[in-house]
């Protein structure tokens, strides 16, 4: 037997209205039958409550598909006009009164292209889909609500543990209490309860309301002052809403020094109020003491007075006197350059001032073995730094060196050729002295002692060697008789 409300007993007082009739389940197959009868006799506003998921309820009550899904794509499709719009307003458009775009103008690139900007409107399309689908759910389920009346019924409260029921609104057209209550009687409701709401659940508390009225009032505080400040200088640094790193508890090298004493009796640390001190000379970093300088140099310690030569001479005497070594017009100096033990009041016109060459190593330093695995080591080298000027075999037929010798033909570029490691002027180079040609550079070729460890240095050295001994001649594309490839290009190694 159904226990049942007694009609117009509660809903009568001013402050309360009748929301509908919950009548309670035992089982969930009572529930569903209840919920396809209900929809048999024409209601329509109804709605089922259980602690788990039941098969077969949502056609009973005449749940639709959402509309969710719809409603994402249309402001998904919506995010993708306006964040392509809105790229294109601020790259390409600086013309509006109000806050007006800036245009950029970067290495000739168009202000605004399609491509460019995909991954932002991608990301802009994403976002809105999620917030949307979230945000949706909520409004298709009429949510948040500040109060349910079915909360102030006790019996409800077991919705989520063993009892089930339905939900008639007094909103349907075929609602009429006593009708409707004897109907749930003979579905098989076990209980029957009237929803009474209290009208002063709707109203939102005093502080919430005000809470709100202060919330929208600061939210319109940073648009104005961004707009303020768009016509104003000054001296301060912006606001750092999201400082990251840009403010760090450091001095760099170009700031003031801390300030010891107070503004009116400033007190620094240094004398010239500078943060940083220069190193001092001589200082030397920890494990960088590189006194062997036949191993981290490639000569020997000795300064040999500069000589001076005849114009076109093609040779350069070491000082050490031991061997004669072919240079080229580039490695002499002009007199004006201020060279220690030059004969600085030679003319040019009669000779060139060559500056003194070093005391080369003539062997590999005693920290080098040169063996196979130093020759692999030097080849894989060799191959990463050198090959794409010089070629594999040396003879100066990179890739690089034949684009640029290439434009350099249709007067596209300036280029100097590579010059062959086989050329007899390198050959009798001494260990030394390419050494420090990969250390430091010469002539057109850029040094690549930061990039190449000393030993790594040593091993491309030993291979250039094992190249030389090869006996490899350059390539040449002329006949026999006419000159040489080689003949007059100057060298990127000297």
């Amino acid at each position: 037997m159904a226990h049942s409300a007694k009609p117009g007993a509660v809903h009568n007082h001013p402050r309360n209205r009748l929301v509908g009739l919950m009548a309670q389940f035992d089982d969930p197959e009572s529930l569903v039958a209840a919920c396809e009868q209900a929809r048999r006799a024409g209601y329509v506003k109804l709605d089922a409550h259980s602690p788990f998921p039941i098969h077969g309820i949502d056609p009973a009550i005449g749940i639709r598909r959402t509309r969710l899904p719809f409603l994402v794509l249309a402001l998904a499709l919506g995010a993708c006009v306006f964040g392509l719009w809105l790229q294109y307003y601020t790259n390409a458009v600086d013309n509006t009164a109000i806050f007006p775009g800036y245009r950029f103008f970067i290495s000739g690139k168009p202000n605004w292209s399609l491509p460019a900007n995909i991954p932002v409107t991608f990301e802009i399309i994403v976002l809105t889909s999620a917030f949307t689908a979230f945000l949706g759910m909520w409004a298709l389920n009429r949510l948040p609500r500040l109060a349910n009346p079915l909360h102030r019924i006790s019996r409800f409260r077991r919705a989520t543990n063993d009892r089930f029921f339905l939900v008639i609104e007094q909103a349907d057209e075929k609602f009429d209490l006593n009708r409707t209550q004897q109907q749930l009687e003979e579905w098989g409701a076990t209980a029957i309860e009237q929803i009474i709401e209290d009208l002063a659940d709707r109203e939102l508390p005093r502080n919430l309301k005000l809470a709100g009225i202060v919330l929208a009032l600061l939210l319109l505080v940073p648009p104005a002052l961004i707009y303020r400040a768009m016509g104003t200088t000054s001296r301060y640094p912006r606001l750092h809403v999201v400082p990251d790193m840009d403010v760090q508890h450091k001095y760099k090298a170009q700031a003031i020094g801390p300030n010891l004493g107070d503004d009116k009796n400033p007190s620094y640390m240094y004398g010239d109020r500078r943060a940083a001190r220069p190193p001092i000379p001589g200082t030397v970093a920890r494990g960088q003491l590189e006194l062997d300088t036949e191993y981290f140099r490639g000569y020997r310690e000795s300064h040999p007075t500069g000589l001076f030569l005849p114009r076109g001479h093609a040779e350069l005497v070491l000082a050490s006197g031991t061997r004669p070594m072919p240079v080229l017009d580039s490695d002499w100096q002009d007199p004006g350059h201020d060279a220690p033990g030059t004969a600085q009041d030679a003319s040019p016109a009669d000779g060139t001032v060559v500056p003194a060459e070093k005391d080369w190593v003539q062997e590999f330093p005693s920290q080098i073995t040169v063996d196979e695995a130093l020759l692999k080591r030097g080849q894989q080298r060799f191959e990463i730094y050198c090959t794409a000027c010089h070629g594999f075999d040396g003879n100066g037929n990179g890739l690089v060196n034949q684009r640029a010798l290439a434009l350099n033909a249709q007067l596209k570029a300036k280029w100097t050729a590579a010059k062959s490691l086989h050329d007899p002027t390198v050959k009798v180079q001494p260990i030394g002295r390419i050494f420090d040609t990969i250390t430091n550079g010469r002539n057109t070729m850029g040094p690549y002692g930061r990039q190449i460890p000393v030993a790594d240095r040593w091993a491309i050295v030993a291979y250039v060697r094992a190249l030389q001994l090869t006996g490899i001649q350059p390539v040449v594309d002329a006949p026999a008789t006419g000159p040489s490839a080689t003949d007059g290009q100057p060298s990127a190694v000297e």
